[in-house]
């Protein structure tokens, strides 16, 4: 199973983890390559549309993005929409997939 933990603090998601492998297939697995190309597309948006540096850390079936807690109000808009874009898609697929997706979010 996929596990994504949404972090949030004053309404702005500051990390998100991603862990798991979806289990969906042993070959054709839409469901992890789905999970896995919208984080992705959302790291690429973040760091080269939105031109926010951050903190990430990458493994097998496993992402960490860490956002700067001192982004200014412009920096902060447009790295919202990117994150919660990915939070609207990885909820769908929860939706569709729950024994394959789970979604947490977490105020800190």
């Amino acid at each position: 199973m996929i596990k994504v933990d949404i972090f949030k603090k004053n309404g702005n998601i500051v990390k998100i983890e991603m862990d798991g492998h979806s289990g969906y297939s042993e070959s054709d697995d839409i469901v992890c390559a789905s999970a896995s190309s919208v984080a992705f597309a959302m790291a690429n948006g973040i760091e080269n549309v939105a031109n926010v540096k951050f903190g990430y850390e990458t493994g097998d079936g496993y992402l960490l993005i860490v956002l700067p807690d001192d982004l200014n109000k412009d920096e902060q808009d447009r790295t919202n929409v990117l994150t919660e874009t990915f939070v609207l898609f990885i909820k769908e697929l929860e939706s569709q997939y729950p024994a394959n997706v789970q979604v947490t979010e977490l105020e800190v």
